[in-house]
């Protein structure tokens, strides 16, 4: 079969007087799944001005036999290992996004009615100061991160009548404004009446340590049925003056909630993760798969503190104490130098903020 391949653009720009001269390769181009066998002929014009020329060729009578490129082992070694525990972690923010919409819709079936979703990106969040708007235009991602869970929300449940409720009423009117095709209701925690006895789904929207007074009063205002969804809550607070009775009315307040949904960095070196109904994970990067990420612990309840310390510890072949450090030095310990990293941005995290 005859076939026309192109030759490549090139020359010097200079008007000088031109020799010509044919280079040829052979290659192969593949038709309808079939490889053809072919001669690349390039005219080079040595000397003159750039000028495009097209060569035809002949396929070749006695092509070379056909060889598959090899595999790279990393892909031949991912490809035979099969399901993996990582395999439930979400491929992208999309993913991440349908998938804690699903898990809280069918934890509302099943009768749970307050619910936590957190996805976490650490490039404008921050696990102590919450949403973190270094960069013009975070903000405005942050809430169109908000709308795209509502909206996964509401595919979920088309019949329902839905309430999104944001921090304060100059981004509620906003977003109201930018966001005139909503199929949900949107007001803010300053409202006189934030939420209405015929909304079936609430979404509060990065509620703060400030807002935990309306939070409570909301939620004691509910009536059966109503079912109240934070997303990316931040109510624990940094300040050291916070009193021994605010922690324990936000612990009370919470003990009423299940996160159903829950995709938090730890470091740059792994994740802890919860999709409903299934158990809390724990995940380190494999040093043998880029990234992969092979499963360190699971647990009934979120694991925090020192339990999360010496899971990583263990996972990643560390010894000694919880503060990975038993010299009596006055260097960092390892789990010292995780909370010191905390914001950065693991390469998993990475590609789903992208």
């Amino acid at each position: 079969m005859n076939s026309t391949v192109f030759a490549s653009l090139c020359g010097s720009a200079q008007p000088l007087v031109a020799r010509s001269t044919i280079q040829r390769h052979p290659i192969t181009v593949s038709l309808a799944g079939t490889p053809i066998h072919a001669t690349y002929s390039k005219s080079i014009l040595v000397g003159g001005s750039r000028s495009l020329r097209l060569q035809p060729c002949r396929a070749s009578s006695a092509p070379e036999e056909y060889t598959q490129p090899e595999e790279s082992p990393a892909v031949a070694s991912s490809a035979s290992i099969g399901p993996r525990d990582d395999d439930v972690l979400p491929d992208s923010l999309s993913d991440a996004l349908v998938a804690a919409a699903d898990a809280t819709c069918l934890a509302v079936d099943r009768g749970c009615e307050r619910s936590i979703v957190e996805i976490l990106l650490p490039e404008f969040w921050d696990p102590l100061s919450g949403p973190v708007y270094a960069e013009e235009g975070d903000q405005q991602r942050f809430w169109k991160l908000t709308r795209r869970f509502i909206d996964n929300v509401v595919a979920n449940r088309p019949d329902a009548k839905l309430r999104a409720v944001y921090p304060d009423a100059g981004v509620a009117a906003m977003l109201r404004n930018q966001w005139s095709d909503a199929d949900f209701s949107i007001s803010s925690l300053n409202d006189r009446t934030p939420v209405d006895d015929s909304d079936e789904i609430i979404v509060i929207a990065a509620p703060d340590p400030p807002t935990l007074d309306s939070l409570m009063k909301i939620s004691r205002a509910l009536n059966p049925g109503q079912a109240l969804i934070m997303f990316n809550p931040r109510l624990a607070s940094g300040d050291v003056g916070v009193g021994l009775n605010i922690r324990r009315l936000r612990e009370s307040f919470l003990k009423d909630f299940a996160t159903t949904y829950s995709l938090r960095p730890v470091g740059d070196v792994g994740s802890v993760f919860r999709r409903y109904p299934g158990l809390w994970q724990v995940f380190v990067q494999d040093p043998e798969l880029p990234g992969r990420y092979k499963l360190a612990a699971e647990k009934a309840s979120r694991p925090g503190g020192e339990d999360l310390d010496l899971i990583i510890m263990n996972a990643l072949g560390m010894s000694g104490s919880a503060d990975g450090n038993d010299d009596g030095s006055n260097e960092p310990g390892f789990v010292n130098k995780i909370g010191l990293t905390i914001s950065s941005l693991q390469r998993f995290m990475q590609s789903l903020s992208q």
